[in-house]
């Protein structure tokens, strides 16, 4: 399978959109879910170093994280990956760039939530190094110290 991985552009919104509106409807198991509000998504294109990076197979956008920039870490706000394409390592290399991106401009956390009951997504952090560090209600945030 012929994945590659990029810095989003402002022509990936709409497969970015339909995503995240695929996402919150496998989390909340209903088909009832709202999507970003309009102009969320202009932060990640502004030059700053809120960013989105993609997979994509075939031109078509399969995958998304989006990573907000805060002077000592970075969020990992979204996560999402076309259930065709989950379990063959698409997450991982996604949260690999994002970490890659944290070190790259000094972060020495990087941070997340995950809801309680997705226990594939915690599994995956947690493989991943991400331990918890606070229960939120219905999720966990977790954390990962990233390397220098």
């Amino acid at each position: 399978m012929d994945i590659s991985y990029r810095q989003a552009d402002r022509d990936n919104i709409p497969a970015i959109e339909e995503l995240f509106t695929a996402m919150l409807q496998s989390v909340n198991s209903s088909d009832e879910a709202e999507g970003y509000e309009a102009g969320y998504l202009d932060k990640f294109f502004s030059g700053s170093n809120d960013i989105i990076y993609t997979a994509v197979v075939y031109g078509r956008v399969i995958g998304y994280i989006s990573v907000e920039a805060y002077p000592d870490h970075v969020y990992l706000d979204d996560l999402s990956v076309s259930e065709e394409y989950r379990g063959c390592g698409v997450g991982t290399r996604l949260i690999e760039l994002a970490e890659k991106h944290g070190t790259a401009i000094s972060a020495k956390l990087s941070v997340l939530h995950v809801e309680k009951s997705n226990e594939k997504a915690y599994r995956l952090y947690s493989r991943l190094g991400y331990n918890v560090s606070a229960e939120e209600g219905s999720r966990y945030r977790m954390a990962k110290q990233l390397q220098r």
